[in-house]
């Protein structure tokens, strides 16, 4: 019965079945192509870059965290040799905070500073070790009062007073560390000086000065 009723069908009827069946099945297929025209390999492609893009900026971020700070805008280095104080009488907002806690220059010492620190850092991973920097006057009399005589400057006559001067750790009290002789050969590029008394007169190999004009 069916085998005659498709004998009957007409040859321009069959041909539109067929065109249908074959138009479904061209829709069915596209359907499932979760990518059609080819732009999965686009998406693919922009996918892979952007993981590739991923640890870059990553590293650049592990970078800036890595880098030593830089010198506060609040800083005013150009201004600092013109500010006249008595030695020891520093006010706070005059004074330039380092990188190292609760330590603090002159703002031209402190911008030097910084430059010297970032230069040690790339040579040593580390940043510098300081121990003293600036000192008001009654800090100065306080240690010019119970160290051994020599070993601090009369209050009003210290370095450490005039906000120019540091004393370093971390391997410079030595002077025959790797540090100190990194300093002696790099310092001054900075500005900073190993000063020609603390060789002998006392001896202080961690004693750094900022060089204004003194004798070296």
């Amino acid at each position: 019965m069916i085998s005659r009723h498709v004998k009957n069908v007409s040859a321009p009827l069959a041909g539109m079945v067929l065109a249908g069946v074959f138009a479904c099945s061209v829709a069915l297929a596209s359907t499932d192509d979760p990518d059609p025209g080819g732009s999965g390999a686009a998406t693919l492609s922009a996918n892979h870059s952007g993981q590739s893009e991923e640890p870059a900026a990553a590293e650049e971020q592990d970078d800036a965290e890595d880098a030593p700070p830089v010198l506060p805008s609040d800083c005013k280095p150009e201004e600092a040799a013109e500010l006249e104080y008595a030695n020891g009488r520093i006010p706070d907002e005059d004074l330039c905070p380092l990188p190292q806690e609760d330590e603090s220059l002159r703002a031209d010492a402190a911008a030097a500073f910084y430059k010297l620190n970032a230069a040690y850092h790339e040579e040593f991973g580390e940043e510098m070790c300081v121990r003293s920097s600036y000192r008001g006057y009654e800090k100065q009399e306080e240690l010019y009062e119970s160290m051994p005589a020599g070993m601090a400057a009369r209050p009003g006559n210290s370095k450490h007073g005039l906000g120019i001067a540091a004393d370093l750790c971390g391997g410079v009290e030595d002077d025959e560390s790797a540090e100190f002789a990194w300093l002696e050969d790099n310092a001054e590029e900075y500005g900073w000086i190993h000063p020609d008394w603390a060789y002998s007169n006392p001896y202080e190999p961690w004693h750094w000065e900022f060089d204004v004009g003194q004798d070296g």
